[in-house]
């Protein structure tokens, strides 16, 4: 069976989350050369150095270490926050310092073993900052919120 390099075929890719497949037109040669590509860069990635380590959580009292109070901290998220309702708008600053100022209530509820609403909000906000950050394979979302808020003051 003789196949035709210059036969138009459609190459639908569909991966998960996206809303729908991307289809194209191409020539089974474009599809071959397209393939020994993937193949190529498939190669290159296997050789590649292994991804880099995530930096240790740092304890809350090395993340908080320079951190306002907690109702200056509020206020502040309070401020930025009027007016947006959804939290349209607000940056990656913003959720930052909204799930770090959460995480540290929550942390002294669990101090005194009060157990309320403070761990589940510390936990969704810190969960809507791996989100922004685009962070996956995170198991603590909390020790994550640390590292990045240590980051942040040290480069403040």
């Amino acid at each position: 069976m003789d196949i035709n390099p210059d036969e138009v075929v459609t190459v639908e890719l569909d991966c998960e989350g996206w809303t729908e497949p991307y289809a194209r037109d191409i020539t089974r040669r474009q599809l071959g050369e397209l393939l020994l590509q993937l193949d190529d860069m498939s190669d290159a990635t296997d050789n590649a150095d292994p991804a880099p380590q995530p930096l240790p959580w740092p304890t809350p009292e090395e993340a908080y270490a320079t951190a306002p109070c907690i109702p200056s901290e509020i206020g502040w998220t309070a401020y930025h926050s009027v007016g947006r309702p959804t939290g349209a708008l607000l940056g990656r600053e913003f959720w930052l310092r909204k799930a770090a100022v959460l995480d540290r209530v929550a942390l002294k509820d669990e101090a005194r073993e009060v157990f309320g609403d403070a761990c589940e909000a510390a936990t969704d906000a810190a969960r809507h900052l791996l989100d922004i950050d685009h962070a996956e394979g995170i198991t603590d979302p909390r020790g994550y919120v640390r590292q990045q808020y240590a980051l942040w003051a040290k480069n403040q």
